[in-house]
């Protein structure tokens, strides 16, 4: 079995309300590892296989920016957390003394990601490819010093790490639009796989849940919005959806929240192995049936949406600006 680890670098407050039920779904993966770089002391029952370094952002920041100036030759910019979305690629050499022992290394967001029985997706055959899927808060790479280096390589519209990580501006660099490194992958062939159910990646952009989707060119769309919900139960996630009267269920290695403030309303907050993932939160398990889905999927007014489209509008905008 190939050995993994997941990396995440979090600055802020933890989700305190249901962090330690993600750390409970990392518990039921035994045989995968993660490593949580934050500066929230507050006490959560870790399990043994994440391992926790506390440190401040002005220590990590110093630390990244010195490992980038030394490897890179790049002085780099990093002055807000969100900035290391462009960072994720760079894990393999950034934290290349944590990762050795390891076959592949991924980067993901944790914060609001619950995950299911990765190993189920995470196969032999799949850890052969020397990247898994494209999205910043769940990707994974082979651990070598070519594969590591691959993100120093041009990308197709010519622009490059020097000036990603020079910048303030964020590029996505860790995704798959035109200056993301799935680019790089793809313009080389070099080896890669996209695992639709590797994770349930939700829309933000409604109340009521609907995933995201990506054609063959990596461009994404959203489904026919179904009423669904989610049961993790024993270390799996199972989403229950209406299709033309039926309900019908399929398994997912992870659920993404993507911006989502998920309300935990279970009993027993922090050992419960069986509940549902509704839209408003976490939630004791019951009965599922059409009524059941039908009641957490309601068409209601999602104030969020205005928000992201309002930012959305006025980033492009900005980009408009900068053209002429």
């Amino acid at each position: 079995m190939k050995s993994v680890i997941l990396i995440c670098p979090f600055f802020g407050m933890l989700p305190k309300e249901y962090f330690q039920i993600i750390l409970n779904s990392c518990r039921n993966n035994d045989s995968i590892n993660w490593l949580l770089i934050t500066n929230d002391k507050t006490k959560y029952n870790f399990p043994r296989n994440v391992k926790v370094i506390y440190e401040t952002w002005e220590d990590f920041k110093g630390f990244v920016q010195k490992k980038v100036e030394t490897d890179f030759g790049i002085q780099c910019v990093l002055d807000k957390p969100y900035k290391l979305c462009d960072y994720k690629p760079l894990f393999g050499l950034i934290f290349d003394r944590y990762i050795e022992e390891y076959d592949y290394w991924g980067n993901t967001d944790f914060t609001d990601v619950l995950y299911g029985n990765l190993r189920h997706f995470l196969t032999d055959k799949i850890l052969t490819f020397d990247k898994v899927n494209f999205l910043g808060h769940l990707t994974l790479y082979r651990n070598s010093p070519e594969v590591n280096n691959r993100c120093k390589l041009q990308l197709p519209n010519g622009n490059s790490i020097q000036n990603i990580l020079s910048s303030s501006k964020n590029f996505a660099f860790d995704e798959a639009g035109e200056n993301g490194i799935q680019q790089i992958y793809i313009n080389h062939k070099f080896q890669y796989i996209y695992i639709n159910h590797l994770e349930a990646d939700i829309s933000p952009m409604r109340y009521a849940f609907q995933l995201s989707e990506f054609d063959k060119s990596f461009h994404q769309y959203y489904e026919i919005p179904y009423p669904r919900i989610f049961r993790y139960k024993n270390g799996k996630i199972i989403s229950f959806y209406i299709k033309n009267g039926k309900i019908i269920s399929e398994e997912f290695g992870a659920i993404h929240f993507q911006k989502r403030k998920m309300i935990n309303k279970l009993i027993n907050k922090d050992k419960t192995k069986d509940f549902l993932i509704t839209p408003s939160g976490f939630v004791p398990n019951n009965k599922i049936d059409k009524a059941l889905i039908k009641k957490n999927s309601p068409h209601k007014f999602y104030p969020p949406f205005f928000a992201l489209k309002w930012k959305a509008f006025k980033i492009k905008f900005a980009r408009i600006i900068e053209k002429d």
